[in-house]
């Protein structure tokens, strides 16, 4: 039984590693354009507003299922028609605003609630009307700033959701920008990269308590703008967009963001050169793709892809210490850690959807899953700091 099991653990995990480097081509999206602002919510991905390949700017908003990977057109965003805006998710709700309109840029801010189909135009930001800036949410707060109106900003702006109220927070230290990636990871806020003088790749973390901005390690890779971006258990994301040059890369770039080791790593591509101003959104454990302009090729693809993110498939083997052994595998209810400074370490247990389903301490060199039913997941095991040391697939099986 236990030879069998550990067979199929493998094969499973062989599977999972197979679709997690695989980019899998879905419905085509409906209508050609770039800056989409792109967003999921209930188990469907959505696409607003944009630039259409004829060059206008758009109303039009679009729902996807995943179920019948269908894209179905629903009623008009009911504020103006436009491009280069931004959108972010927090408590179920959506919330989109900024932009350019067909006259001037805009500062207005909606929110939209998936259960009854609703839009609802909030609080305008008492800042400057700008184009493509940051937009980051966290604990009933949402972040903005960047973006470029009559010139490129350096500004940051706190959105109560509570109280439906701006209020004006520290500068970004670094210069000013638009189009830069911003995302939540590890329950904290991060923005960098884009174009101002130059294309940029430095990357900066709000202490959202003090509202203060500390500078982080520098993007790995190539300096760019203009792509998208999105966070998943835990980790941040950045996906295509163009390179230092302001123009395609040869490759639609991922990579990841480990907050608590301040690390990069890179993942599968997406098919194709890079995409300027595409658009993304994760439903479950999968994040989909569309929409942008090839530049190479002069065109707005219809073409959209998924990728499994399942966090198993990134980097467990170079993060597991010679001086860290961790045991049985497969186990029934308990596994043995053993290293040293063994009192300091904390652990988290992931599903492989990238759920946390338990986490705590290392007390006496245990972790017990007796609430945690059968399956493969990975344990994952910090340091006092909260640094990351391990991430390790481990099985567990009951009946051993």
């Amino acid at each position: 039984m236990r030879l069998a099991f550990s067979l199929l653990s493998t094969f499973l995990l062989l599977i999972l590693a197979a679709q997690a480097q695989t980019w899998v081509p879905v419905a085509d999206f409906p209508s050609g354009r770039h800056h989409p602002v792109t967003f999921s919510l209930n188990g469907k991905g959505y696409s607003v507003t944009g630039t259409s390949s004829s060059g206008l700017y758009t109303k039009t908003f679009y729902e996807y299922d995943p179920v019948l990977d269908a894209w179905t057109t629903l009623p008009d965003f009911p504020g103006e028609a436009r491009g280069y805006a931004i959108g972010v998710v927090h408590n179920d709700l959506a919330y989109i605003g900024f932009g350019a309109g067909a006259n001037n840029d805009l500062n207005d801010f909606w929110s939209y609630d998936a259960q009854n189909s609703q839009w609802t135009e909030l609080a305008s930001c008492p800042c400057t009307p700008r184009t493509h800036p940051a937009l980051i949410a966290l604990d009933n707060k949402i972040y903005m700033g960047l973006g470029s109106g009559t010139q490129n900003l350096n500004d940051f702006w706190e959105y109560d959701i509570q109280s439906n109220t701006w209020s004006q927070i520290s500068n970004i230290p670094g210069p000013p920008r638009h189009h830069p990636y911003q995302f939540t990871a590890g329950g904290e806020v991060f923005a960098g990269l884009g174009h101002g003088n130059g294309i940029y790749k430095d990357w900066y973390k709000l202490d959202t308590t003090n509202n203060t901005w500390a500078v982080m390690a520098n993007f790995p890779g190539e300096a760019r703008v203009a792509g998208t971006q999105f966070d998943h258990a835990g980790y941040g994301y950045v996906l295509s967009g163009d390179g230092d040059d302001h123009s395609y890369m040869a490759t639609g770039e991922m990579w990841q963001y480990d907050a608590s080791i301040d690390s990069w790593t890179q993942l599968a591509p997406h098919p194709g050169v890079s995409r300027w101003a595409p658009g993304s959104f994760v439903i479950g454990n999968e994040v989909y793709f569309f929409g942008g302009v090839n530049k190479q090729a002069g065109s707005f693809p219809l073409a959209a892809y998924k990728y499994n993110l399942t966090p198993v498939s990134i980097g467990i083997q170079a993060l597991n210490p010679e001086n860290l052994k961790v045991y049985p595998n497969p186990f029934k209810d308990v596994l043995n850690v053993e290293m040293n400074n063994l009192s300091q370490l904390h652990y988290r247990i992931w599903s492989m959807d990238g759920k946390v389903l338990q986490k705590g301490s290392v007390l006496d060199g245990f972790v017990n899953t007796e609430d945690i039913g059968n399956g493969v997941f990975i344990l994952e095991i910090q340091n006092s700091d909260g640094i990351t040391i391990s991430r390790n697939r481990v099985s567990k099986l009951s009946d051993l």
